[in-house]
């Protein structure tokens, strides 16, 4: 329908003589302003030095001229917004087709969460977890060919696992926690080196991991991509490195290999290969990168930490140099979302999470006091760009204070409707059109028949914050309906009102799924 609007909309400015470029149309926040709106006459009024609101008027009658009989009427409002209100037959096909999208068999490769294997996760990891896993879900029910993908740092000639090995040979104590010295316990590293060592010790590392992000926090990889075996053992560093030289985009200075990064945007030229002889991270970053476009994948997506922000600039400069492909909107390759840091709030106070402090709290301790929905939803419904807080009060709530509390009743409140109908005659009560005349109905309609586009939206901008947002405004739009519409009546029910209750029930439930979290028939 947005589409069918967007088009009446774009004909409309074209029959009065304006030319018709981009034309946003929106959702309204308050039910009350229609189904959809638009500020265009805002946009092209400006342009074209014609009043908003009268350019909106002229709109509307155009409009009307050749009206759609899915709309009931046009609005103007405030400084020139029109408002569209859809016929109940259309809300009413809206529903009983429900949500459907084309699939585009574009394939995207998703990677996030990628911990180093030297420990468990701690609550910082949590953000990528719970973005990189909503936004896979929505990508895939947008249609998208979706590839999560786990990168294991275990590359035996890393820092990090000569590292790991010393400590489990007891020659050093860098990563060691109670739960690494009991793996360390477990192991027998006879005639082991520190290479050696340290992968296995990675590998038991990184099968707990893989076991607590599947089972503890319903995250699922298709791919856990090994830098070890897929990158060192392979020689495709080696080769990169080779390509790069061939392409005339490295030199020598200082006894190290620099790449031209500069010349394609970057603030300076980067070391690829060390005086020593050893190459930087950042020509397994490339490599590995270049490997994921040479499967075949159209859209690159990694979620990484905040630490790791000055490293985007460079690998999207790698990407201009090496050829891989733009992103349907134009951006540079790969597209990149940095996750900012968590606070815990506990009696008002803030504390932040430390690796240098020792105070490092885990995911796991986290899932376990609070359970895996509600921490889902408070690690979601904030923008990754964006510091979070996790108020430990407000998550031990069981009532409408806390927001998955809220968004899980209102599923349970409509499934007890559902249920006590079971077994009742069918009454002779309002048809959907009379139904919709109460405007705590209507809401819920109109609600319900946004689904498609949230969807839409954030499978173009990823802002999968806004899913949390809209399971809260259908839950206000749900729990009101129940307030005020009586499904149930004596042994009778009222099938249009049984009906809407159904299709929000099973809207709820399909988008707190996205998120992760489940739809409790009871509470």
């Amino acid at each position: 329908m947005k589409k069918k609007i967007e088009a009446i909309v774009a004909e409309a400015l074209e029959a009065i003589g304006v030319t018709a470029g981009a034309i946003k149309i929106e959702r309204p926040s308050d039910s009350s302003h229609g189904d959809y709106s638009t500020n265009t006459a805002l946009v092209y009024g400006k342009k074209h030095g014609i009043s908003p609101r009268e350019l909106a008027g002229k709109l509307v009658e155009r409009i009307l001229e050749n009206s759609s009989d899915e709309i009931e009427k046009i609005e103007v409002a405030g400084a020139g917004f029109i408002n569209f209100f859809l016929t109940p037959s259309a809300l009413e096909s809206a529903l009983e087709k429900g949500p459907s999208f084309f699939k585009s068999g574009d394939r995207v490769n998703i990677e996030f969460i990628s911990t180093n294997p030297t420990g468990e996760l701690h609550i910082g990891h949590g953000r990528s977890a719970f973005f990189g896993d909503t936004l896979s879900r929505v990508l895939a029910l947008a249609g998208k060919d979706v590839t999560r993908e786990f990168y294991i740092n275990d590359s035996r000639e890393s820092n990090q696992i000569r590292e790991l090995g010393k400590t489990a040979l007891g020659k050093g104590e860098q990563y060691k926690t109670p739960e690494l010295e009991e793996k360390i316990n477990k192991i027998d590293f006879s005639g082991m080196g520190e290479e050696t060592a340290g992968v296995e010790l990675a590998r038991s590392v990184q099968e707990s991991n893989r076991k607590f992000i599947e089972k503890g926090l319903g995250a699922h990889f298709d791919v856990w991509y090994s830098e070890d075996k897929e990158l060192r053992a392979s020689g495709a560093n080696e080769k990169m490195l080779e390509r790069l030289k061939s392409q005339n985009l490295t030199y020598e200075k200082d006894g190290a290999l620099w790449l031209k990064t500069s010349e394609y945007g970057d603030d300076e030229d980067r070391v690829v290969v060390r005086s020593d002889g050893t190459m930087t991270y950042f020509v397994s970053d490339i490599a590995y990168h270049q490997n994921k476009f040479d499967r075949g994948f159209q859209t690159v997506i990694d979620v990484w930490g905040a630490d790791h922000h000055g490293h985007v600039k460079r690998m999207q400069t790698a990407g201009r140099m090496l050829g891989w492909p733009k992103t349907q909107n134009d951006a540079d390759q790969p597209v990149v979302f940095i996750a900012q840091m968590v606070l815990l709030k506990e009696d008002g106070v803030s504390s932040k999470m430390s690796k240098r402090a020792g105070n490092v709290i885990l995911l796991r301790d986290l899932v376990e006091e609070f359970g895996i929905d509600v921490v889902r939803w408070f690690f979601s419904d904030r923008a990754l760009n964006t510091q979070m807080t996790f108020d430990m009060a407000l998550a031990r709530e069981q009532s409408e204070k806390n927001p998955v509390f809220y968004a899980q009743y209102a599923h349970a409140r409509l499934a007890s409707i559902a249920e006590k109908c079971k077994g009742l005659n069918e009454g002779n009560a309002n048809n959907f059109a009379n139904l919709i005349k109460i405007t705590s109905a209507r809401s819920l309609a109109s609600k319900i028949t946004e689904f498609p586009d949230v969807v839409t939206e954030i499978s173009r901008d990823y802002n999968v914050h806004s899913l949390a947002g809209y399971v809260t405004a259908l839950a206000t739009e749900a729990n009101a309906f129940y307030r005020d519409v009586r499904v149930a009546d004596g042994d009778t029910f009222n099938p249009s009102a049984l009906a809407l209750a159904i299709r929000a029930k099973e809207t709820l439930a399909e988008t707190l799924s996205l998120l992760g979290i489940s739809a409790p028939e009871r509470m």
